[in-house]
């Protein structure tokens, strides 16, 4: 009984390394396209939660702008033009950006009524609506910009591929019977 004991422990040894190795084979060939996956294009929805994470990380802070929601692609801060009670909160639709330029050094992002500014005077569905907003740039003190992204050179050319892929995602398509 003994050496049937034996032989089946080994038995059972053998059995479960061979299970352990072909655990490994899979897992070594299950990681591979993952690799793959992180050089690809990110989706539109990856491109604006991480424009949107950047928004919110270097929001300034003059006037007391203070993030108020990130949701579907449609970044809202508030900015107190005097006191705690006058404010006016600005809702950036990421989803509208569809064009970019540098005008003086300075980097812009267009689109057509792409930044929606409601204040505590106007009535309900009332406000502004503005079709360019300036992310960086020497001159960048000179325009109404709510976000800090002047100093990090680095930083601001990342924004500058992540909006033009963004870009690229809003674009309208060429129809199939269209020739331009």
């Amino acid at each position: 009984m003994t050496r049937q004991l034996k032989l089946a422990i080994v038995l059972l040894v053998t059995v479960a390394s061979m299970g352990l190795n072909a655990q490994k084979k899979t897992t070594a060939k299950s990681t591979k396209p993952s690799t793959e996956n992180k050089t690809a294009k990110p989706t539109k929805q990856e491109t604006m939660d991480w424009i949107a994470g950047k928004l919110k990380e270097n929001l300034a802070t003059y006037n007391d702008r203070t993030f108020v929601s990130y949701q579907d692609g449609i970044f809202v801060y508030r900015s107190q033009y005097a006191g705690p009670s006058k404010f006016c909160e600005y809702s950036y639709d990421l989803n509208k950006v569809t064009g970019m330029k540098n005008e003086y050094s300075d980097f812009f992002v267009s689109g057509n009524k792409q930044l929606f500014a409601h204040c505590d005077y106007d009535r309900a569905g009332e406000g502004n609506y503005y079709n360019y907003i300036s992310i960086s740039g020497p001159n960048y003190n000179k325009y109404r910009s709510p976000f800090n992204f002047g100093t990090d050179q680095a930083l601001v050319e990342r924004l500058e591929k992540a909006f033009q892929t963004l870009v690229e995602y809003n674009s309208t398509k060429k129809g199939a019977d269209e020739k331009f």
